[in-house]
């Protein structure tokens, strides 16, 4: 499917992850993963700054804050480059979803940038992985808990996130969009891959790992590919849809949403080909 998004440089994208376990045997790993709901905002200007206090290891390219530059403009830290961080997910009860309670989520990422078949344009190849930990099973060997894990796309100049839906299981979908970077009109493409895996320990303890592989097609001189690990404080499992949501979401409506912890959601640039 297509949109067309008359963006400066490229549309951005916003979606969550959830990993559901079943009262099911250890071998037989059981996942979903939610789009995130969020009330849609146009972007904040620069006196309407974040209130996000992240990690200070940012620099910004020479000129970027001419082309509109939405994260600095609204204060908001995004690292150069992947970085291994940590965050939370929200587990909740299968039977009750009211019952829910924070875990460690550990993030790690690694990019490869190469050409695409297209002429001009690069593949930009995200591999994340998501350990969630502090789950055990029950005493029929299964597990009574959901996860969840958010995380998105946005671009680095207009802030909004890119179309996404939610996946349920080990899921995948591709999407693309027609957008307008310096008045020419280019045709992006993205796909996402989602896998979980339930990981037993010796000591009792359980982890749930989730997989996400991201694969985009994009111009050769686009580098606004931003990727964000939220802090989740709380999930609202009525928000699951598996159709593509078009509505406009920006950073700060994550950022301002009472379920999410600012001040500790990380964001981190992808996709030049010097990282």
């Amino acid at each position: 499917m297509k949109q067309s998004l008359a963006l400066a440089l490229a549309a951005a994208m916003a979606l969550s992850l959830a990993g559901c376990g079943g009262n099911a045997p250890a071998s037989q790993p059981a996942s979903v993963s939610q789009s995130a709901s969020q009330p849609a905002s146009a972007p904040q200007s620069a006196s309407q700054p974040a209130s996000a206090s992240q990690p200070a290891s940012v620099s910004q390219p020479a000129g970027e804050t001419a082309r509109g530059n939405y994260f600095e403009q609204n204060g908001i830290p995004v690292l150069d480059a992947p970085s291994d961080c940590e965050v939370r997910a929200v587990a909740y009860d299968m039977e009750d979803s009211t019952i829910q309670r924070t875990v460690p989520a550990k993030v790690s990422a690694k990019v490869v940038v190469g050409d695409a078949e297209k002429e001009g344009y690069k593949k930009v190849a995200l591999y994340v992985t998501v350990t969630c930990s502090d789950f055990a099973f029950n005493e029929e060997g299964g597990l009574d808990e959901n996860v969840a894990y958010n995380s998105g796309i946005y671009d680095l100049y207009t802030g909004r996130a890119l179309p996404s839906r939610s996946t349920t299981g080990d899921a995948a979908y591709d999407y693309s969009a027609t957008v307008e970077v310096d008045g020419t009109s280019y045709d992006i493409s993205y796909s996402k891959n989602v896998q979980w895996m339930v990981l037993p320990l010796d000591g009792g303890e359980v982890y749930r790992r989730c997989n996400q592989n991201w694969v985009f097609e994009v111009p050769e001189a686009y580098d606004g590919l931003v990727y964000c690990a939220a802090d989740k404080l709380s999930y609202d499992p009525s928000t699951y849809s598996e159709e593509i949501d078009e509505n406009e979401y920006y950073a700060m409506d994550l950022l301002n949403d009472e379920s999410c912890a600012a001040d500790t959601t990380v964001f981190f640039r992808f996709g030049d080909k010097t990282q």
